[in-house]
């Protein structure tokens, strides 16, 4: 079983401090040759948000995705959400929660390698805690997961990403076939696309579980090739499942081998690298 480079030798409750915080942000060249699928945006960190809600929940997730040919997760919190209890912010609890989660799965013999991430919620103080380095990104590299209140208005998301852009971080836009503004006015994603901000559906938008309208949504975005990435973004066992399962004979079935590739293995594995990313079109 493979496990992540730079796994800390100490337990999780020894990290104190830096050396923890450090855990989040010294960035691993890790290895992902022969990697089949990877998931860069995973509600499997416990006890952390709306996802897994105990260890328990998170290595029944872990076997899961395993089980359906994942062999790496970015697990993403939700952070700075208003009124949530977790910010998630990058401290040293939240860097020991990861390790915690890592060393189970080892200790559980699941063969899956868990980064850390998180799906940030962009709010008017998005920039200022990226410039004071409290936001986690996408397996510590210069990728940042991101997300917008479904109802949000065009023009506040734009002006979002394109600050984010400007401090040198690329915005991965999780789940846009689900926002109001993009279904209402799907050229907007081409323009996010010609930006070159990352594209990120959902499993459960593309196979019809999260509504006909992000269903509909998605496809669009697909037809165009204007998708770079499919994540789970599961939160559970039963509903909002992990894994891959299904999911990627439907996308060669429709979309054809090669893009399926790009969508779950080529561009996670160089999001994971920190590389550019490859466009479809």
């Amino acid at each position: 079983m493979r496990i992540m480079r730079g796994f800390p030798r100490k337990a999780p409750w020894v990290m104190q401090g830096r050396e923890a915080v450090g855990f989040l942000t010294a960035p691993e060249q890790t290895s992902l040759v022969g990697v089949m699928m990877l998931d860069i945006h995973c509600h499997i960190l416990p006890n952390s948000d709306d996802g897994a809600d105990s260890m328990e929940t998170a290595l029944l997730m872990a076997r899961m995705a395993a089980d359906s040919g994942v062999t790496t997760i970015i697990a993403t919190p939700h952070s700075n959400l208003p009124r949530a209890k977790e910010k998630n912010f990058r401290d040293a609890p939240l860097a020991m929660r990861f390790v915690e989660l890592i060393q189970r799965v080892r200790d559980a013999g699941i063969p899956l390698e868990i980064q850390p991430g998180a799906e940030v919620m962009c709010m008017p103080n998005t920039v200022e805690l990226l410039r004071k380095k409290q936001l986690v990104t996408l397996a510590r590299t210069d990728y940042l997961l991101v997300e917008f209140f479904f109802d949000e208005r065009l023009e506040y998301m734009d002006d979002m990403l394109d600050a984010i852009a400007a401090e040198g971080i690329h915005p991965v836009v999780a789940h846009p076939e689900r926002y109001e503004a993009v279904q209402q006015a799907p050229g907007l994603i081409g323009q996010w696309f010609a930006k070159g901000y990352i594209i990120q559906l959902n499993k459960g938008s593309i196979l019809g579980r999260l509504g006909r309208s992000a269903q509909k949504a998605a496809a669009g975005i697909l037809s165009r090739g204007l998708a770079h990435v499919v994540a789970s973004d599961a939160h559970d066992t039963l509903a909002r499942t992990p894994g891959f399962s299904g999911l990627q004979q439907y996308l060669e079935d429709n979309y054809g081998f090669d893009y399926a590739r790009v969508l779950l293995e080529l561009n996670p594995e160089r999001i994971c690298r920190n590389q550019p990313i490859i466009r479809a079109d």
